[in-house]
């Protein structure tokens, strides 16, 4: 098994494959691990992973994960910054936490666990375009989803500098972060 400070001391690269690996899932408060590719996956309570439960458990959803892409960037003195996307309306509830970081001179989201980026790719000059690729990004996942739905007015797009205490629920979360 692999440890949090062995994390830590990655260089980016491995740090971020490593990251694209983690098992995309959840615990719940009892502490259980409930995985996407499993039957029941949404049918049992989430509880928010630290960090360091992202490591140990090599499971977490976008939410957890963009914790530790955030303690990484801080130890590694790389500038990042976070952002949550959510689209809520009568028929889709969906959400992103995504960071984006300075990396070789340039702005980049981060690679996760969800979305299939590589470091560096795509890569930009400033901070505002690759935000804005990457709301156009969430926003093109989504239209194929609701077709001709989808209204930008249920779009909620926000950087987020707070944090989170480990085993809130995923409504306290979102009471959290939408404040």
């Amino acid at each position: 098994m692999i440890l949090y400070e062995d994390v830590m001391k990655m260089d980016p690269a491995v740090f971020f494959r490593y990251v694209e690996n983690i098992r995309y899932g959840y615990h719940d408060p009892l502490g259980r691990l409930h995985f996407a590719d499993d039957a029941d996956f949404k049918e049992y309570e989430y509880a928010f992973s630290s960090p360091e439960d992202v490591v140990k458990n090599n499971c977490g959803w976008c939410w957890d994960v963009a914790e530790l892409i955030k303690a990484y960037c801080a130890k590694h003195s790389l500038p990042c910054r976070s952002w949550f996307m959510e689209y809520l309306s009568s028929e889709l509830h969906q959400t992103h936490t995504q960071v984006f970081l300075y990396f070789q001179g340039k702005w980049c989201p981060a690679p996760d666990n969800s979305i299939g980026l590589r470091l560096g790719e795509p890569r930009f000059d400033e901070l505002e375009p690759c935000v804005n690729w990457f709301i156009n990004w969430f926003s093109d996942h989504l239209k194929p989803v609701l077709q001709d739905r989808f209204d930008e007015k249920y779009l909620f797009i926000k950087e987020y500098t707070c944090s989170f205490l480990p085993g809130i629920s995923d409504e306290d979360y979102l009471l959290q972060i939408r404040q």
